[in-house]
């Protein structure tokens, strides 16, 4: 996750409470976005102050970039998380534990994902001045926001949706993960997920965009707890046209109904006020056959 900063950002920086562009734009990882153009309208609804700013995130685990998400530091949660689907077999990797981004607490610390212990660690070798477990949760969530076990970490990027151990690696930090209710996220987000990639299963090239609709409550009373997530994915052939297209929303409630909608972009504005919304360019809709709104998952 590279840098690019201006001279003010560099002095927000110093002064420790930065709100890096780990990659401005993504400017650094556009190719996990379909036709290297990102979904325009959701700088909106992050909280608005400086420091919360969201953080263009390219996902970077041991030097390689596997995705990129939107956080908004103000709420502790990724707004969206973009990435390619590569699945092919069963075969997964869980880890126990989420990493965290240390470059949202200071530009001089790693540029790709680690445990909290050890950017503990680096934070207090490089002299970093405060307390490093207190520097870690100003900037996001930590693990221990999410004791409560009504809530589970919920990827955006899932880890079935990838095919190598490194690529279901990379989706186990804090960025990517949003307070999930338990049985939504074991239930019909998991049925969804899994029946994505049977849809998908004939794309050359699946572009996936999975992001939440923030809600009213916190956990921990710092982590915000969505209200709704949305998912879309954009299908494209050998030529890289669009062929295929789908998109869903659900409630963030145990029981939810995953719903597939025709035009994510009309309802996320429907709902969320006067913001246009675009998560792929033009729709993925040129020559594309789109998945009916009837149905439910």
């Amino acid at each position: 996750m590279k840098m690019m900063l201006s001279l003010v950002w560099l002095l927000i920086a110093i002064a420790h409470k930065a709100e890096p562009l780990i990659s401005e734009n993504f400017s650094e990882c556009r190719e996990f976005f379909y036709r290297r153009q990102i979904p325009q309208g959701f700088e909106g609804i992050a909280q608005k102050n400086v420091e919360d700013s969201p953080a263009y995130i390219c996902q970077r685990y041991k030097n390689i970039d596997y995705f990129a998400s939107l956080y908004d530091r103000g709420r502790h949660v990724p707004l969206y998380s973009a990435y390619i689907l590569n699945r092919k077999h069963e075969s997964l990797h869980r880890r126990n534990t989420f990493d965290v981004e240390p470059q949202l607490i200071n530009i001089g610390l790693s540029p790709s994902m680690q445990s909290e212990s050890t950017t503990e660690t680096a934070i207090t070798d490089k002299k970093i001045p405060g307390n490093p477990k207190t520097l870690i949760a100003f900037s996001q969530a930590v693990n221990a926001d999410y004791g409560n076990r009504s809530y589970h970490r919920g990827h955006l990027n899932p880890v079935c949706h990838h095919e190598t151990k490194a690529a279901q690696d990379a989706t186990f930090t804090l960025t990517n993960a949003v307070p999930m209710v338990s049985g939504f996220n074991q239930g019909k987000w998991r049925v969804h997920e899994k029946r994505m990639i049977e849809e998908t299963k004939d794309c050359n090239i699946t572009y996936v965009v999975t992001g939440i609709i923030p809600g009213n409550n916190r956990l921990n009373n710092r982590v915000n707890i969505p209200s709704r997530v949305w998912s879309a994915y954009c299908c494209v052939n050998n030529n890289g046209k669009p062929v295929k297209s789908g998109a869903v929303l659900a409630e963030n409630t145990k029981g939810a109904v995953v719903s597939k909608i025709e035009d994510l972009p009309r309802q996320l504005k429907n709902i969320l006020g006067n913001i246009t919304f675009s998560i792929f360019e033009n729709n993925c809709q040129k020559n594309v056959k789109s998945r009916k709104a009837a149905g439910t998952i």
